[in-house]
């Protein structure tokens, strides 16, 4: 008997999602009304090899950061489809453009299968439609037809009464990142997109504590900071709008009571360079006590005891 996950996916849950071809984004946005904790890692390495073994690990999606890495167009949309392919389309890859106003690196990622987009330092409602607009096809938005996209009667299979178009605009979620006072003063505008739209809201915890003259921190205990989460946290529980981010493993617990249900739980680069760390660490420290113990035995023997 299979078990079914109650609160996290599985794999026959994951196929609810998938879409009619791997050339088609998956529904994040069912999977985000459907109030599952999905649990995901970064892409961070330009990389096609790196992704390749993200795509072959157990995390449901993949956060990749075109924000604050040097992706080349080309090269993102390749790591794009290897995750898709790789996993076939179990795990779902959701880019973070380079600003809010990269409408160019929205399209392309969209055309090559992402299923969301988070879009960096959101401040009004505004600006977020006009994101939204540009990543959605006609009459919802402008996004333009991908024509080297869909090959006729091959990649462009839908269900009944469903195109291309429709399954683009009822499966990509377009999630916006708040990370200023202005964005928060604003935010009850913001979340009303984010409600209409099926999408979440991800809060920039660092940025916002820069931007409030706060040491940088992902946590914090100043009253200010604090009334300012906890009033962003109960507006989005209010409204059914789940929260985006990443989560350390000693606030997990707190982060799925606020709203947290799209988690990264771990970074490529940190994974490596942290997971290389504590091999050598231990590795060293093997090595150091049999050599100890070693050097004590030879030392005994030539001594005659």
């Amino acid at each position: 008997m299979t078990h079914i996950s109650q609160f996290t996916l599985d794999p026959t849950q994951q196929r609810e999602f998938s879409p009619p071809t791997l050339q088609q984004p998956s529904n994040l946005q069912a999977l985000i009304k459907s109030g599952k904790i999905v649990i995901g890692t970064t892409l961070s390495f330009p990389s096609r090899h790196v992704a390749k073994v993200i795509a072959a690990t157990n995390a449901d999606w993949c956060w990749i950061d075109a924000e604050h890495v040097a992706w080349s167009p080309a090269v993102l949309v390749e790591c794009i489809q290897v995750i898709i392919h790789e996993s076939a389309a179990r795990m779902i890859p959701v880019v973070r453009v380079p600003s809010k106003t990269s409408f160019v690196y929205m399209a392309s990622c969209l055309d090559a299968g992402a299923g969301g987009i988070i879009i960096p330092h959101i401040e009004t409602a505004e600006e977020l439609k006009a994101a939204v607009a540009a990543c959605r096809f006609p009459p919802s938005g402008h996004r333009s037809f991908p024509p080297f996209t869909f090959i006729p009667g091959l990649t462009d299979k839908t269900p009944p009464g469903e195109t291309i178009f429709s399954i683009a605009n009822k499966h990509v979620a377009i999630i916006p990142q708040v990370e200023s006072r202005l964005g928060f003063e604003n935010l009850e505008s913001i979340l009303d997109v984010c409600e209409r739209e099926n999408s979440a809201l991800m809060i920039g915890f660092g940025d916002l504590r820069l931007d409030m003259n706060l040491p940088l921190a992902m946590s914090g205990d100043e009253p200010q900071f604090v009334q300012v989460i906890e009033k962003a946290t109960m507006s989005a529980k209010k409204r059914g709008v789940p929260l985006v981010g990443i989560v350390r493993k000693e606030m997990l617990q707190q982060r799925i009571d606020e709203g947290f249900r799209l988690i990264v739980c771990c970074s490529d680069f940190l994974t490596l360079a942290m997971g290389i760390v504590g091999a050598v660490s231990e590795t060293r420290e093997i090595v150091e006590e049999y050599m100890q113990s070693r050097a004590t035995e030879i030392e005994c023997i030539d001594v005659g005891l």
